[in-house]
Formats: structure tokens, C-alpha cells, sequence
């Protein structure tokens, strides 16, 4: 079998990869940082059936707010590292695992970064935004913009899985279970952008977090690269 490595970059045969388990370690920080993110939100209260409303709460729980705000930048930054690592490793370079999927982890951690920062401004603007009883154009068109990036970031990381599960049916094992879990969350996950859907909406959310755990914890504890391992030594 030719393997294909980049210069200077030798194959392990041992199958002991550090990317694999920093990837793993920011995939497991990710999820940390969602579960903050979440807390925070709806200690925030901060959805309401209008802005206006939405905003006075925000105003009224702006720390809960600004938190959120800021754990959702962080799950973003954490998910685009633990994808570079995760492109690092030589599961992804020897083609068992598709560069698509980090690709497009990447992108959806850089909505969601926008997504979070977008919310921090908005709790700073919210108390001035309120005090007239209306929305002025600029802080709806913030609060739009940070509802959209955050829609398209998640929406982002179902592809990534939906990307995910092709391979990990083709890997057999342990690794083709987590196939069809892969893909009902991707598929899942594309119903954020159906706004009727909200029981739905928590579904997927809680299953990608899920998700995050299990695959950041296969990678951390080194399991990926023991079943490509055995993989590779018996390939032709």
C-alpha cells in the first residue's frame, strides 16, 4: 500500500498520533465551552417573541448574556483548532478520513466566533437600544447578523458530520456504529433554518454536543488511530 505523507512528516506505524489527541482535546473543550454558552443563554432569558423584548431582558441579565456571547467565541476558536490538529493527524493525510470534515468544522467555528462576538456587543448595546421603547436599523441589523451567523455555523458543523459518517461507515468496526448517528445529527442539525422546529432544534443541539464528547473522546484516548491502525497493517 502507498502512504501518502507529507515531506518531513514520517508515518507512525504505532498509530500513536499527538495531533489525533490535541484534536480530541479541543473537541472535548468545545463542548465544554457550548455547554457554558448554553447556561448562560438561558440563565439570560433572552428569548423572547420579539427583539424588543429579547432586548430588555438582555439588558436586565447583560453578565448572563455577555457570558454566553463569550463561550460561544470560545467554542468557535476551540472547534477551529481541535479541526487543524484533526487535519494534522495521518488518519486525515493517508486518506482513511476526508479533509472535508475539518474543513468544514473550521468554517463553522468561524461563524460561530462571529456569532459570538456579534452577542457580546448586543448586551453592551442593549441597554441604550431599550431605553427609547424601540429598535433602531443598527441594532436590529446586529441582532440579525448574530442570529444568521450562528444558524449557518451550526448548520456548518451537520455537514462536517453528514461528511463524517461516509467515512466511518467505510471504516467497518467500532467506527461504522457511529456511522448512522453521524448523519441523523447532520441531517437534524439542517433544521435550524425551519424556525417551527424548536423542539428539534434542542434535539440536535444536545446531539452534536454528544457528539463532540464521544468522537473528542475516541480521539483523546487514541481508539481512531488503533482501529485505522489495525486498518492500514491489513490493507494491501
Amino acid at each position: 500500500m502507498s502512504l501518502r505523507n507529507e515531506p518531513g512528516e514520517p508515518t507512525n506505524p504505532s498509530g500513536k498520533d499527538k495531533a489525533a489527541r490535541i484534536a480530541g482535546q479541543f473537541l472535548l473543550l468545545t463542548a465544554a465551552a457550548t455547554a457554558v454558552m448554553v447556561f448562560a443563554r438561558i440563565s439570560a432569558n433572552a428569548d423572547q417573541p420579539t427583539l424588543l423584548e429579547s432586548l430588555r431582558e438582555i439588558a436586565t441579565n447583560k453578565a448572563m448574556y455577555s457570558a454566553s456571547g463569550i463561550a460561544r467565541a470560545i467554542s468557535g476558536v476551540t472547534l477551529i483548532i481541535g479541526a487543524l490538529f484533526l487535519l494534522r493527524t495521518w488518519i486525515i493525510r493517508e486518506g482513511y478520513g476526508t479533509r472535508l470534515v475539518p474543513y468544514l468544522l473550521s468554517a463553522s467555528g468561524g461563524f460561530t466566533i462571529v456569532s459570538g462576538a456579534y452577542a457580546v456587543v448586543l448586551a453592551a448595546d442593549a441597554p441604550s437600544a431599550t431605553s427609547s421603547g424601540s429598535v433602531d436599523a443598527s441594532t436590529e441589523i446586529m441582532a440579525t447578523a448574530r442570529w444568521l451567523t450562528g444558524k449557518i455555523g451550526f448548520a456548518i458543523a451537520g455537514l462536517a458530520l453528514l461528511a463524517a459518517a461516509q467515512r466511518q461507515w467505510k471504516a467497518g468496526g467500532a467506527i461504522r456504529r457511529l456511522a448512522a448517528a453521524s448523519a441523523v445529527v447532520g441531517i437534524l442539525m439542517q433544521l435550524i433554518w425551519i424556525d417551527a422546529a424548536t423542539i428539534m432544534h434542542r434535539v440536535s443541539g444536545v446531539a452534536f454536543f454528544v457528539w463532540l464528547i464521544v468522537i473528542g473522546m475516541m480521539l483523546f484516548t487514541g481508539r481512531v488511530e488503533r482501529h485505522f491502525s489495525r486498518k492500514r497493517e491489513t490493507s494491501p
